[in-house]
């Protein structure tokens, strides 16, 4: 296959519960995580490779076109994994998940590299393979592979698939600047030093409930049990807070921030409800978005 077009869903964090960190500077977390209809698109061609082994653009000019990116990390991970690839590989990504929001936007985009990859050079690698490579660049890149509703250990890399949610409508807000994963992390470490409580068990027994909510699919029981214990280390946790009170205050289920931040989202049940938190939320908030659950990953389209 000479191109492959590829869309890369967003993800957030229904639960999310971060343990001390390990020796390999990772932190064992415990989270149920879910796939959005909010996805960037990725457009891919091959090249006789004399332009250099990727070349990146995209539609938005924060985003970086180096070897930082995720993507880029994605092909050499593949070829890691199954040899240099022929030639090399051009890339266009149109950037809609905000960055550094907590969506897991370089994450999805790196998931979506490796199924186009696969699918443009015609290796059919399984999705267990797919995911091990993924896990090689980022903990949420498994996840964002498989999408859905899903448990997740370890580092993020273990992957338990629970019960497809209902459709929820899911309202994004989230601040005009980015979170840094590894600040949002350290600092959760100085409060850990600091001896703040976490209520451990509190949040064991909400995540059992969550996941009997899941089980059952049981909106309220799903509402009622959503935890970031992340929520407390973020830069941003004024506006979190307000955000959240805000989308409460218009009528959403549940609001919660996603990941390290400093994303809110919000649960409604209908479009209607979703416009009216949507509405309070544009009010505030620089970036508002609205869009529902997904049962799918990263998918390679036909052009």
């Amino acid at each position: 296959m000479l191109g492959a077009k590829a869309i890369a869903r967003a993800k957030i964090n229904l639960f999310l519960q971060v343990g001390p960190r390990r020796e390999d500077g990772y932190h064992e977390i415990r989270s149920v995580m879910q796939s959005l209809e909010l996805y960037d698109e990725m457009f891919f061609r091959r090249t006789d490779g004399s332009g250099g082994k990727v070349m990146l653009r995209c539609n938005d000019k924060d985003v970086p076109t180096g070897a930082d990116n995720l993507i880029w990390r994605a092909v050499e991970a593949f070829e890691g994994e199954t040899g240099p690839i022929d030639g090399g590989v051009e890339v266009f990504l149109n950037k809609r998940i905000p960055l550094g929001a907590g969506l897991a936007g370089g994450s999805a985009d790196a998931a979506a590299t490796l199924l186009a990859l696969d699918h443009m050079y015609e290796l059919e690698l399984s999705a267990d393979i797919l995911m091990d490579i993924g896990a090689r660049i980022g903990s949420d890149v498994p996840f964002c592979i498989r999408g859905g509703t899903v448990m997740a250990t370890g580092r993020g890399e273990r992957l338990e698939p629970l019960e497809h949610l209902p459709p929820f409508k899911v309202i994004l807000a989230t601040p005009d600047e980015e979170a840094s994963t590894t600040e949002v992390y350290q600092r959760f470490d100085e409060l850990r030093e600091d001896g703040e409580p976490h209520r451990e068990e509190e949040a064991e027994q909400a995540l059992g409930a969550l996941l009997e909510g899941v089980r059952k699919r049981d909106i309220e029981s799903v509402c009622c049990n959503l935890r970031n214990n992340l929520e407390s280390a973020t830069i941003a946790s004024d506006r979190v807070e307000q955000y959240k009170d805000v989308a409460r205050g218009a009528g959403a289920l549940a609001a919660l921030m996603t990941g390290s931040g400093p994303t809110v989202f919000a649960l409604v049940s209908g479009m209607d409800r979703a416009a009216e938190v949507a509405w309070e939320l544009e009010k505030i908030a620089p970036i508002t978005i609205v869009t529902c659950f997904s049962d799918r990953g990263a998918e390679v389209k036909k052009l």
